[in-house]
């Protein structure tokens, strides 16, 4: 709060008169002179300091402001890992998601075939141990010719025809 703000006209005026009579008509000019150079000089300091700090406070809110951006970049990449795990956690969900209808799907399908077809089917299959009487048995190397399946396949030779 300014000192002088509570001092009105009147009082002022009274100063004025006081110093009149003490100082007399000769120094009170010079001594008004001398107090304005002060005056003056003291804003031009005050300004001068405000100027000053002014572009420091300046220098220390762009200091603020690149700390505060690189924290938030620290934060950003704190924050990644949960980030890419999240975005990626969506595709694998749906994936799963699918491998186990699939599953379930294959499961019954398994399930809808009868048991006694299956059984036939087993049973229908011939044995090496059924050949031929009379003719031999002959696994061919799995080089010599295309087949479908991983088993080696069964040749019967018979030496009569």
């Amino acid at each position: 709060m300014n000192p002088l703000s509570s001092v009105g006209s009147g009082e002022l005026i009274l100063i004025l008169v006081i110093a009149l009579i003490f100082l007399g008509p000769d120094r009170l000019p010079q001594i008004a002179r001398s107090v304005g150079k002060t005056i003056r000089q003291f804003r031009d300091a005050v300004q001068g300091m405000s100027s000053e700090f002014g572009e420091e406070l300046a220098s220390v809110q762009e200091v603020t402001r690149d700390i505060r951006e690189g924290l938030q970049a620290v934060q950003d990449v704190r924050n990644l890992p949960q980030t890419l795990v999240s975005t990626a956690a969506v595709p694998l969900v749906e994936a799963m998601d699918q491998a186990k209808s699939a599953v379930k799907e294959t499961r019954e399908a398994i399930e809808a075939v009868p048991t006694p077809i299956a059984a036939q089917a087993d049973d229908s299959a011939p044995n090496e141990a059924e050949a031929l009487p009379g003719s031999e048995s002959v696994i061919e190397p799995e080089d010599s010719a295309p087949h479908s399946s991983d088993e080696p396949r069964v040749v019967i030779e018979d030496d009569k025809v």
